[in-house]
């Protein structure tokens, strides 16, 4: 056996979730592996003991060990870093700290090669000897062209199939169902998506919106006739000048395209954007030979034969690996690391680059595109918490190849792309399904599930208890298949209303009460014992850092109390559905709007500093940050305004629906604000607000 000596010299750091990982090691020890500091692998090599690490306070899970390395004193108490603990906490603190001294770790370098090396349509698994095949391919070795179609079924009523999002009246790339000028056109590449390739229904009032005849193909976007309102013929230069017409309902939404036109090829996301070991091909990454991995982080033997990781220093006397295939030979690196030690699982394609190769639409699911210039333009997406920890946890000096030296394992499904995509191609349903979105996310989870049970041997060890899953949409984990529930779930909301076997959310879709008992379980939407909640994603803003908006002084801050948001069926553009925020955002418009609804009325207690608005301002954060308090109020599940409010140091009033909180929450949330105005109001209030 071959064994490396590595040198402590780290990759590229990865910094894109800096700020989001801090706020998490503040909440929990465990965050400590996903620093994104660089993609140099470091760690401890023992015996291996097939026990479960993690031992989490309360959790329900003792180690035996650690007893006697931490006894009680004659209180018991644990003493740690001179302070007296409760036993059970303290040990738990104790035994982290010595665990996070430097150690070795073995960590193995892949030498199994895949059938016909993935046919040019994949990236090998060398550890595995498995292909993680591309968006439209399969087969062991890649061999296999998919058709996937971009229409459902066409009827007498639906000539094109009935709409989704893949919907196409032109050429149809099968590999990725998406939809495009094609063969015959002067720019068969451009995309011809959704409303672009369909008649335009003309509105009979002015104001009223433009609507979309899904029956009926648009002939006129392969015209070439300037006169007409053309696609797939007008150049660019020509449209920009206002010398041709073009149909404004067809836009440029792929990634890797940029310009009204899509005349302009500019990089794709990926995960890591590939690490530097690869190339982005629409959201899957393409990795240099020997490199492997969903972001090309992971060298096995072949790679290192030709160039050396930074990690890795070469022996005096190396084997020739070049001709490694007829060498039976395992090639292993010894690495220096801290504990607590991460696994991250590199699933099938389908649970996370498939999803991202085949958006529809380039803002899906991530968080940050790339413009003409490749420049890095970080999104608003809600949900872009799950990729950035994704990322920090692959790019972490604690993430280990050695399975069995793990404290913690990853699972990466990327729900948040799963559910924004759900209606995106007829190749994604699952009839068994309901057409509900929550039990789509259900059945992919559990097949991912299956896979790591029956191809791993880490889960059996500790029944999932070490294991890490990441349910970033509105309710939760509230969904969760009933298999996983043992592990530790990273979720948004920590919703523990007592009341969990029914969904709170308006949008039927994502309502999971119809969701069979023997699927889901009766399992609670978050346990305290042993989940965690992550702040959401919100776009990096340099201007607010140079401004300081969260300084501002109590002076500055002229309004006592501010939400902008979707207020209800009672407003212009409100949702419909009464159960929306479970009532509250519309009892709080009731009692306080501060613009009025569709009769006309201002709520029941208008005051002129306190405003509860529907109408969208571009001036939002300059406006939290002129509040004193900011409400934090649920939408169909957890709300952004709570990271809103404290970017901004505007105090959160969070109002959520729970038993007798429900009932008292206007006369509380009232009785609170005027309380604290009459306060802040007063003489001698200065001092003692500061405090």
């Amino acid at each position: 056996m071959l064994k490396i000596r590595s040198a402590k010299c780290p990759w590229a750091s990865v910094g894109a979730a800096g700020a989001l990982v801090m706020l998490v090691t503040a909440v929990h020890v465990f965050m400590v592996p996903i620093l994104p500091s660089s993609l140099d692998f470091s760690g401890a090599r023992r015996t291996v003991d097939h026990r479960p690490r993690n031992v989490l306070p309360g959790a329900g899970v003792v180690d035996s060990r650690l007893r006697g390395r931490f006894p009680a004193d004659s209180y018991e108490a644990v003493t740690f870093r001179a302070a007296p603990w409760k036993a059970e906490i303290g040990r738990w603190l104790a035994g982290c700290h010595a665990e996070s001294s430097a150690v070795n770790i073995t960590e193995a370098i892949g030498t199994k090669r895949c059938q016909k090396d993935c046919s040019g349509n994949g990236v090998c698994n060398y550890d595995l000897g498995e292909c993680r095949c591309f968006h439209g391919y399969a087969g062991k070795g890649c061999e296999r062209v998919l058709k996937l179609e971009c229409n459902l079924p066409s009827s007498p009523e639906w000539p094109v199939g009935p709409w989704i999002v893949s919907i196409c009246p032109a050429q149809c790339d099968t590999t990725r169902t998406m939809c495009f000028c094609g063969p015959g056109t002067k720019y068969p590449d451009r995309p011809v998506a959704e409303a672009c390739g369909f008649k335009t229904i003309v509105p009979a009032k002015p104001d009223d919106p433009k609507l979309t005849d899904w029956t009926t193909p648009d002939p006129d976007v392969f015209t070439t006739n300037s006169s007409k309102l053309g696609w797939c013929n007008v150049d660019p230069e020509d449209a920009y000048s206002s010398k041709v017409k073009f149909k404004e309902e067809c836009h440029c939404k792929y990634d890797g395209l940029w310009g009204q036109f899509c005349e302009t090829h500019v990089e794709c996301i990926c995960i890591n954007q590939c690490s530097g070991h690869g190339h982005c091909r629409g959201g899957f990454c393409q990795c240099d030979s020997g490199y492997f991995g969903i972001d090309c982080s992971i060298p096995s033997a072949y790679s290192v034969a030709y160039e050396w990781p930074s990690w890795l220093q070469a022996p005096v006397n190396l084997p020739d690996l070049k001709n490694l295939s007829n060498i039976p030979i395992n090639v292993n690196a010894v690495v220096e690391k801290k504990r607590p030690l991460i696994y991250v699982y590199d699933l099938p394609a389908e649970f996370d680059s498939h999803l991202l190769e085949g958006r529809h639409y380039k803002l899906e699911c991530v968080n940050r595109i790339y413009d003409e210039k490749n420049r890095t333009i970080w999104t608003r997406q809600l949900y872009g918490a799950q990729m950035a920890l994704y990322e920090s946890i692959l790019a972490s000096p604690h993430r280990t190849l050695n399975g069995d030296e793990a404290d913690y394992f990853y699972v990466p499904v990327l729900d948040s792309c799963l559910i924004t995509r759900s209606d995106d191609a007829p190749h994604l349903q699952m009839p068994e399904d309901l057409r509900l979105r929550s039990y789509h996310t259900l059945e992919y989870y559990r097949k991912a599930y299956d896979h790591i049970a029956q191809r791993y041997p880490y889960w059996n060890r500790t029944s999932g208890r070490d294991h890490i899953w990441f349910f970033s949409w509105d309710e939760g984990a509230c969904y969760a298949p009933k298999e996983i529930w043992n592990s530790m779930m990273l979720v948004h909301w920590g919703n523990t209303n007592t009341k969990h076997e029914k969904s709170t959310t308006a949008y039927w879709a994502d309502n999971w009460d119809d969701i069979p008992l023997d699927r889901r379980g009766n399992h609670p939407c978050f346990d305290p014992r042993k989940d965690l909640v992550l702040p959401a994603w919100k776009e990096p803003n340099p201007g607010a850092i140079w401004l300081k908006l969260w300084a501002r002084p109590r002076i500055n801050r002229t309004t006592l109390f501010y939400f902008n948001g979707n207020l209800g069926p009672a407003y212009e553009e409100g949702r419909r559905e009464d159960t929306y925020s479970m009532g509250i955002r519309q009892k709080l418009a009731a009692e306080f709007g501060s613009t009025p609804n569709k009769q006309g009325k201002l709520g029941r207690q208008h005051t002129a500093n306190v405003t509860v608005t529907y109408l969208k301002s571009e001036m939002y954060y300059e406006e939290l940050a002129s509040s004193i308090f900011c409400g934090v109020l649920p939408g169909d599940g957890w709300s952004g305004r709570m990271e809103d409010s404290m970017l901004q140091g505007c105090i959160p009033v969070i109002i959520q629906r729970m038993e007798y909180f429900f009932r008292t929450r206007m006369c509380l949330t009232t009785t609170v604000l005027l309380s604290a105005y009459k306060k802040m109001t007063s003489p001698t209030s200065s001092e003692s607000f500061k405090e």
